[in-house]
């Protein structure tokens, strides 16, 4: 669990990013890029630590490393109620792909919503919101 002051500032962080360094790019998967924490350890979001050679990120161009991630599609799985209730676990009946906030997010739930762009629902795609940081370095 994040504290409220470390939440607030990672919230603060993205906000400060003026609206012109921001950009969305979609990418058919797999996008190709390799995130790293922004601050190891804590849910601060992530930033590009990487492009894979030939990959479709690459292949777009518009993603620099050290851009800072934040947002991205995810599947979100719900409705009113469930299909299926067994034990303490449910079966959905439906599903819709929205844009989260990633900014105040750990490593592995930003791992798991691009990931949720899968196939399996339907997806090849997946959008990406980014923003250009200090470091941030064509590639």
């Amino acid at each position: 669990m994040i504290s409220l002051r470390h939440a607030i500032s990672c919230l603060l962080l993205a906000a400060a990013t003026p609206a012109s360094a921001r950009y969305r790019v979609r990418l058919r998967t797999p996008l190709g890029i390799a995130f790293e924490e922004v601050e190891p350890g804590k849910a601060c979001g992530v930033v590009v630590a990487d492009l894979v050679d030939g990959g479709n990120a690459e292949h777009d161009g518009r993603i620099w490393v050290g851009d800072r991630l934040l947002s991205t599609s995810a599947v979100v799985l719900g409705g009113d109620s469930a299909l299926l209730t067994v034990g303490g676990g449910r079966q959905f009946t439906n599903w819709k792909r929205e844009l989260i906030p990633a900014t105040a997010m750990g490593f592995d739930e930003i791992m798991a919503a691009i990931g949720s762009n899968s196939g399996r629902f339907g997806y090849v795609d997946c959008l990406l919101e980014l923003a250009r940081t200090d470091s941030s370095v064509p590639r």
